[in-house]
């Protein structure tokens, strides 16, 4: 399969699980997505991880919106945050919807301490917006 011959094709894991997340069980489609997630991207240059970090925001609002899980999709925020290796580069966007999760949690002290540690590891004019 496309996958097999190269697992860092990331757009072909969005339409393989896209396809799980529409025919398969939850257990399919999360095992799909830790699958996905497995191929970190071997280079540490910010536009080799664009679409892999684009993996793990949606596998969180799978978990979030598709099946109620707020521990799962916590776990699934907070392993992407250790994950990608912020001195060389990071991502505002994938704070920022952690953070909007634990609001939405009504977990603010959580959020409160995600957007710390954002200004403090990426302090950029995008996490105010």
């Amino acid at each position: 399969s496309e996958v097999e011959a190269n697992p860092h094709n990331y757009d072909v894991w969005f339409d393989y699980v896209r396809l799980m997340e529409e025919e398969g069980s939850v257990e399919q489609t999360r095992e799909l997505y830790e699958r996905a997630v497995a191929n970190v991207p071997p280079i540490k240059e910010k536009r080799y991880w664009r679409r892999y970090i684009y993996l793990w925001i949606n596998y969180a609002l799978y978990e979030e919106l598709t099946v109620a899980d707020a521990e799962r999709t916590r776990e699934v925020y907070n392993f992407a945050l250790r994950l990608i290796p912020h001195k060389k580069f990071t991502f505002a966007k994938m704070w920022l919807y952690a953070a909007k999760f634990e609001i939405r949690q009504k977990q603010l002290t959580a959020a409160r301490k995600i957007m710390g540690a954002a200004l403090g590891k990426c302090p950029k004019a995008k996490l105010f917006r």
